[in-house]
């Protein structure tokens, strides 16, 4: 693995957290992380606290990991004789199996779905790492995962849709659907059919490489608004301010649990009161327990191949929607350092990418990006992006 850093339990950073008191301070930006956080007071935040708005499925104790460090943990109850899974649980459950079969198929099937230049669906591998599929629309979707893709993404659309709205509300806005930071949400919330129906929203679901001990995914922040991410082994790791945090080993015991992010579109959109969650993939190794009915390579002397299967869903800016900073601006966000006029979600969401280097692409590629963005900024710090 790269070079060491300390990880605590996600019950330790919370209290680490809470005898600091209600600091509005940001997480520091350091080059370990890959990221920073572009507030308008670097020191000292002197903006009125947040509205006081419960997220969806966040414990009590984990609420205001969100707007502090830029993540947070969903936690749905686990099923009992009595009651059954809840409904983004078994979905999630489906969609990691019709996965496993996917990408356990021949690379020449698989390439049937490669990924299409100039866009961001299909199928990729990146040896050494990781191999994954980006779905947008159905017609885009191979048919053993279309149906568990469509039921998870209206699923998981519609909560990350409310936990934007409460957001809003939580920074002065209007709170209800289609108002506020609401209406960027636009077709996001379903799985559009064919073409003409794919929205910037995505769906990206990984198989990383988990038999030796490294980095599958380097320090990152996403772009778009909010992401949920779900593994099936330990392995997401998130930035506490002073460390790097083993976010999904330190879960709250009993039922699936899932890690939110904030994009740096939302970062933006919300002047630096929600600033971006960085994060990164590693694989534990020997140390990481094979998922039941995962198979091994099995023979003497053979390394035991295990994978990490992660669904990640990124809940994007709708493109057409035109960004007016004046009517984001309340109390609580304070006036925006560069207002925005007359600038459409898409556009800024390209400034915003051509700041950063993609890390799901090929090395080759993702130096040249790597180096491109250096130049572009003078020297200034190198920004990832997933």
């Amino acid at each position: 693995m790269a070079a060491s850093t300390r990880t605590w339990a996600l019950s330790d950073l919370v209290s680490r957290l809470r005898c600091k008191g209600k600091s509005k301070s940001k997480p520091k930006s350091t080059s370990r992380s890959k990221s920073s956080s572009k507030s308008p007071s670097h020191v000292q935040d002197t903006r009125p606290p947040l509205i006081a708005t419960p997220l969806p499925l966040v414990l009590a104790h984990h609420q205001h990991l969100l707007s502090t460090l830029g993540w947070t943990t969903l936690t749905l109850p686990p099923p009992t004789p009595h009651t059954p899974a809840h409904p983004l649980l078994a979905a999630a459950t489906a969609l990691f199996l019709a996965a496993q079969r996917f990408f356990d198929a021949p690379d020449a099937v698989k390439a049937r779905w490669s990924h299409r230049l100039g866009s961001e669906e299909g199928w990729t591998r990146i040896p050494g790492e990781k191999e994954f599929i980006t779905l947008r629309t159905q017609a885009g979707c191979p048919g053993v995962l279309r149906a568990a893709a469509a039921r998870y993404w209206g699923l998981m659309g519609a909560h990350l849709a409310g936990t934007l709205e409460r957001v809003s509300a939580s920074l002065g806005m209007a709170g209800g659907e289609g108002e506020g930071l609401g209406r960027f949400v636009g077709p996001g919330r379903r799985m559009g059919d064919g073409e003409g129906e794919r929205s910037a929203t995505m769906l990206r679901i990984f198989r990383y490489e988990g038999w030796e001990a490294k980095v599958v995914a380097e320090p990152h922040a996403d772009l778009g608004l909010l992401s949920a991410v779900v593994g099936d082994v330990p392995g997401l790791e998130v930035w506490g301010g002073e460390g790097w945090v083993a976010v999904e080993r330190g879960y709250e015991a009993g039922g699936r649990q899932a890690t939110y992010t904030v994009g740096r579109t939302l970062e933006r959109l919300s002047n630096g009161r929600y600033p971006a969650g960085a994060h990164r993939v590693v694989s534990y190794g020997a140390a990481a327990p094979r998922p039941e009915g995962q198979p091994g390579t099995g023979g003497e002397g053979a390394v035991e191949k295990r994978y990490r299967h992660s669904i990640v869903f990124v809940l994007r800016a709708h493109e057409p929607v035109v960004v007016e900073s004046a009517e984001l601006e309340t109390e609580i966000t304070g006036r925006w350092a560069v207002p925005v006029s007359g600038v459409t979600a898409g556009k800024m969401y390209e400034e915003i990418r051509g700041q950063h280097f993609n890390i799901n692409i090929g090395h080759a590629e993702r130096e040249k990006q790597r180096r491109n963005v250096r130049e572009g900024k003078a020297g200034g710090e190198t920004q990832a992006a997933g």
